[in-house]
């Protein structure tokens, strides 16, 4: 039983010194993989900005919109003179047409 353990034991020494000498490497090469690692984060974090920019962007178009609709209404109507009307309802909107000609026909 003890020369198994001595055995087993001896194996793992050996076995475990050869698995790190393998797995060593230069300075060199860890810089240039270190190198490597900041070029891929830095692409990450312009990704990273470029979504974030598109998503204030879009935010900004929606609530312009939504501010848009508030201050002048809904529903619109097209005046024979070519101007148009907006109020909050189509019939609102028509009205206001009449003293442009009324609503011009499609």
């Amino acid at each position: 039983m003890f020369r198994v353990i001595t055995a087993v034991t001896l194996t793992l020494a050996l076995g475990g010194a050869a698995s790190i000498s393998a797995q060593s490497t230069t300075p060199k090469e860890e810089t240039k993989k270190a190198g490597e690692a900041t070029k891929d984060a830095g692409k990450d974090v312009a990704k990273a900005a470029k979504h974030a920019g598109k998503a204030t962007a879009k935010e900004t178009e929606k609530g312009a919109k939504a501010v848009k609709k508030a201050v002048t209404g809904d529903a619109h109507a097209n005046c024979v003179d070519g101007t148009r009307q907006e109020a909050k309802t189509e019939a609102a909107a028509a009205a206001l047409c009449d003293g442009h000609g009324g609503v011009k026909k499609s």
